[in-house]
């Protein structure tokens, strides 16, 4: 390579390490925004939550409400028809057919009882038409703010969606820069940064050469949950997607936390491998290679991965869960990063 060739790609790849640097805060900056993101749409789906919970409460008052009106009209109609069936002289018939004084104050107060236990019944019917009207508006309350809490949901999913397919573009965009500085690096025989040269695969091609290495099938429950993952992690760590801390020869730092840079595909796979297969049951990674290799729901391999020590407490206890569902409605758009 002449001099001057050799100096304008010296100054291209000094140019395209400044743009990686940038695409790197960038992400870095877009990730930030992404928890937050996830805090507000865990606080939304905890409300609705707690909505769906007293919705149903309300469901069941509104039908013990029913019941108790629905008896105590009934007994009302029943006292009814018998007071017609007696007719209007049926208590002056009975004072007149006395046969004493102590008879006649016997009846007189037995005529005064059935009196008094109508006109509760009467007001049991009352009080119960007013129950069952209070759990009736409760029950349009909640069932209203159930309405506009799922719209509130279904927004912050939307922006969410929107959010994670832009740091999707971000990354290939990352990707993108660091082929071409891989290039540049081997026309000028420098060692290589991986920071600098680390460009990865896709997705989807990552999940599915993980799932090879772990020895598990490569069924969509798995790939899918394996590419949530990755976008959760959102990271731009060198053939790293999934952020492990695990050191490796010729690794370096990416991060002030521990995320290692790796040197090539092979040795992330690797690195993610034996992250996975640590033998301290605490951290909770067996439960995750126990889904993968049985292909369960990805639901299920999800929340694993959410209650292990991988990233505990993320995403407002969400971790992988709330990127999930955005996942599997549009897997080829995320896979294909």
């Amino acid at each position: 390579m002449g001099a001057r060739n050799l100096e304008g790609a010296r100054a291209r790849l000094a140019s395209l390490e400044r743009r990686i640097e940038r695409q790197q805060a960038a992400i870095a900056q877009q990730h930030e925004r992404l928890d937050a993101m996830a805090g507000d749409l865990a606080r939304v789906q905890t409300a609705l939550q707690e909505t769906q919970y007293q919705l149903g409460a309300s469901q069941q008052r509104l039908a013990d409400a029913t019941a108790r009106y629905e008896a105590s009209r009934d007994l009302l109609q029943d006292v009814t028809r018998t007071a017609y069936e007696q007719g209007p002289l049926a208590q002056v018939e009975a004072l007149l057919g006395a046969t004493s004084l102590t008879d006649l104050v016997a009846r007189y107060q037995y005529l005064n009882s059935i009196q008094f236990a109508n006109a509760e019944v009467a007001d049991g019917v009352a009080d119960e038409a007013a129950g069952l009207s209070a759990a009736t508006r409760e029950l349009d309350t909640l069932a209203s703010r159930q309405i506009g809490q799922s719209v509130q949901l279904q927004s912050h999913q939307a922006a969410l969606r929107d959010a994670l397919l832009d740091q999707q573009r971000q990354l290939a965009r990352l990707n993108a820069q660091r082929r071409k500085a891989a290039q540049l690096v081997q026309r000028l025989s420098l060692r290589v940064d991986p920071a600098i040269t680390g460009a990865g695969k896709t997705f989807g091609n990552w999940a599915a050469l993980l799932l090879s290495e772990l020895g598990a099938p490569k069924c969509r429950d798995n790939l899918t949950v394996l590419v949530a993952w990755q976008v959760a992690e959102g990271t731009a760590a060198a053939y790293n997607p999934l952020a492990t801390t695990h050191y490796m020869p010729g690794s370096t730092a990416f991060n002030s936390v521990g995320v290692r840079n790796f040197p090539s595909v092979e040795v992330g796979l690797q690195a993610t491998v034996e992250t996975l297969r640590l033998p301290v049951p605490s951290y909770g990674y067996e439960a995750i290679l126990d889904n993968l290799e049985q292909c369960a729901p990805a639901k299920t391999t999800a929340t694993a991965i959410n209650a292990s020590s991988w990233c505990r407490g993320g995403a407002s206890g969400l971790y992988v869960l709330n990127v999930l569902p955005l996942v599997q409605a549009d897997y080829a758009a995320f896979s294909s990063r």
